[in-house]
């Protein structure tokens, strides 16, 4: 049994009385659409063990649960309610982490059933998670934090001095080997689980400097995603596509034909998948070398935080619910949550 809360959002239509004394406008005439709401929070991560187990988090302590592949949602109690978690991520069906605002870093060895807090060691806001097995973890977050944990976070330890960067993603391919991004620019990789970081740049996306012009920042980067020690990409401000084929040792710009800020991305074979801010929704079809938007596809222009995918099946999460759902390997979605310009009730309102 589904339990969908049903949501009347409020739209203001204006309506304008051409001939005077024609009468009172009757509000109760116009059809106000009945949206299917998992939760009315925003929501910023979706992780997908397999098709039967999918977890999603957000604003105030917010986690639903499916088990038949994103078409229903049931909420779990996550002990938080009144901030966000950021980032949700599951190790296997049982063993799952939730880190968000506060150094806050929350953990389940039953599917969910039961959450727990573990002490992170750190009040900074926390913003991404990521597991190689239920005991090798890292999140980061603001001020520079990155942490760490050997036994499944029972206990955490700084990897990193403090500083003045926001560190959005974390990405590792074994227990040695990887990634974290952030704003400026920022790319981080470390072949020793963290002990030591060594920056690495992208060239293509660092701004030319004009006597004329005050300097510009680098773009800030969202996503990581990789497929092996060697290959990997990046998405972030500005529509910043990168790829390595070495490591990071060089990192490329590719094309993605947009200049809105992409959040999320993944790679699964010969596909790969973008999100990111206005419903932004890229495709690419030869494993990530060329990409193309997908206009008209998610029917939102809400922002779209994360993309998961497990086998043929796709969920992506964004504001104000939204969860979208595809079994066709990303050719066409359905909104299982949240509402889209689509609905002809929306006509006159401002997305």
């Amino acid at each position: 049994m589904t339990n969908y809360k049903y949501f009347m959002p409020g739209i203001i239509v204006s309506v304008f009385l051409l001939i005077a004394g024609c009468g009172k406008f009757d509000r109760s005439r116009i059809k106000m659409p009945e949206i299917k709401l998992a939760t009315p929070e925003n929501l910023h991560s979706v992780c997908c063990v397999d098709t039967e187990h999918i977890w999603a988090c957000g604003n105030y302590g917010t986690i639903l649960f499916s088990r038949d592949g994103g078409k229903t949602w049931q909420p779990q109690d996550s002990g938080i309610d009144d901030f966000m978690l950021g980032s949700i991520v599951f190790a296997d069906t049982k063993n799952g982490w939730a880190a968000g605002v506060n150094g806050t870093v929350i953990h389940t060895a039953d599917g969910g059933v039961s959450w727990h807090p573990q002490n992170s060691g750190t009040r900074s806001n926390l913003l991404d998670l990521f597991f190689t097995d239920p005991e090798y973890g890292w999140a980061v977050g603001e001020l520079g934090t990155v942490i760490h944990t050997r036994d499944g976070g029972k206990t955490w330890t700084r990897q990193m001095d403090e500083q003045d960067a926001i560190l959005n993603d974390v990405f590792f391919v074994d227990r040695q080997t990887g990634w974290i991004v952030g704003e400026f620019g920022t790319i981080l990789h470390t072949r020793d689980s963290g002990k030591s970081w060594q920056c690495q740049v992208c060239k293509d996306i660092a701004p030319e400097i004009s006597e004329l012009e005050w300097e510009k920042p680098l773009p800030a980067l969202y996503g990581i995603c990789f497929t092996s020690r060697d290959c990997g990409w990046i998405a972030g401000m500005d529509g910043v596509i990168l790829k390595t084929a070495d490591g990071g040792q060089h990192w490329q710009k590719l094309s993605s034909d947009t200049d809105k800020p992409l959040y999320s991305i993944t790679i699964k074979g010969s596909k790969g998948f973008v999100v990111g801010c206005k419903g932004v929704y890229l495709v690419s079809a030869d494993g990530g070398l060329t990409w193309k938007p997908q206009n008209d596809v998610l029917k939102t222009k809400f922002w779209l935080r994360e993309i998961a995918v497990a086998d043929n099946l796709g969920l992506i999460v964004g504001a104000r619910g939204t969860i979208a759902r595809s079994d066709t390997g990303g050719k066409t979605w359905e909104l299982v949550s949240g509402f889209s310009y689509d609905m002809e009730e929306f006509g006159l309102a401002d997305f």
